[in-house]
C-alpha cells in the first residue's frame, strides 16, 4: 500500500482539480464549437433562402412586365400579273402591301404605269393584282379582283389558265395544277366543269371547293 503524506495528498488533489478543470474546459469548448457550427450552417441556409426570394420576385415581375407574345402574321397567297418581271402566285403576310408583291415578282417592267395603281394598298388573300402598261386600256379597278366567294369574282378558265392561275384555286397546288394541264392537253380541253373530277387527285370534295371558282369559257 502506498502511503501519502499530507503534502503529497494536497499535490494530488490540486493536480486532480487541474485535470478536472482542463477536462471540463475542453468538453465545453468542443460543445461550444459544435453549437457554433450548427448555428452558422443554419444561418447560411436561411440567408440562402432569403437570397433566392428577391430573384424569384424579380422573375415574377419580369414575367409580368414582359410583353405577351403576339400572334404570327397569317400567310396569304395572291396572284400578280401584268407588267411585272415574273407574274405568278406569291406568299406574303396579311400586312403586306402591293409594292411588296411587286418586289416579290421581280419588280416592274419598263412599260409599267405605276401612276394608275395604289402601291400602298394592302393585299388580301386570294386577290388578283394587275399592273397595267402605259397607255393600256383597262377596267376602272385594274388592281384587284375580289377574292373567291365574293360576288363578281373572276373565275379561272380551266381550259386556258396557266399553272400559276390554277394554283390560285382552293386546294390546288403545283402537282394538281400540272395534272389539270396534262389532262386538258391530252383530252382536248374540258367539256364541263364537272369533268375536272376525272383529273387524278381531284375528287368530289375538291370539286365542291372550286365549283364557283372555275369556268370552261
Amino acid at each position: 500500500m502506498f502511503h501519502f503524506d499530507t503534502i503529497q495528498q494536497k499535490l494530488l488533489l490540486i493536480t486532480g482539480v487541474i485535470i478536472l478543470v482542463l477536462s471540463v474546459g475542453l468538453i465545453y469548448n468542443y460543445i461550444k464549437d459544435q453549437a457554433d457550427s450548427s448555428l452558422q450552417e443554419a444561418s447560411t441556409v436561411q440567408q440562402g433562402s432569403w437570397a433566392q426570394r428577391p430573384d424569384e420576385t424579380a422573375g415574377i415581375e419580369s414575367d409580368e412586365n414582359m410583353p405577351h407574345e403576339t400572334n404570327q402574321p397569317e400567310i396569304i397567297k395572291i396572284y400578280i400579273t401584268g407588267q411585272v418581271q415574273c407574274p405568278g402566285v406569291y406568299s406574303l403576310t396579311e400586312e403586306s402591301r402591293l409594292i411588296d408583291a411587286i418586289d416579290l415578282a421581280g419588280g416592274c417592267t419598263p412599260q409599267a404605269d405605276l401612276t394608275r395603281i395604289n402601291l400602298a394598298a394592302r393585299v388580301v388573300d386570294e386577290g388578283m393584282y394587275y399592273v397595267p402598261a402605259i397607255g393600256e386600256e383597262i377596267s376602272p379597278d385594274p388592281v384587284i379582283t375580289p377574292s373567291k366567294g365574293e360576288a363578281g369574282a373572276e373565275k379561272v378558265n380551266i381550259n386556258v389558265a396557266d399553272q400559276s392561275q390554277l394554283e390560285t384555286l382552293t386546294g390546288i397546288g403545283p402537282v394538281k395544277a400540272q395534272k389539270i394541264i396534262e389532262y386538258r392537253d391530252k383530252n382536248g380541253g374540258f367539256k364541263s366543269i364537272e369533268e375536272i373530277m376525272n383529273v387524278p387527285g381531284i375528287g368530289k370534295k375538291t370539286f365542291e371547293n372550286i365549283r364557283d371558282e372555275i369556268s370552261i369559257n
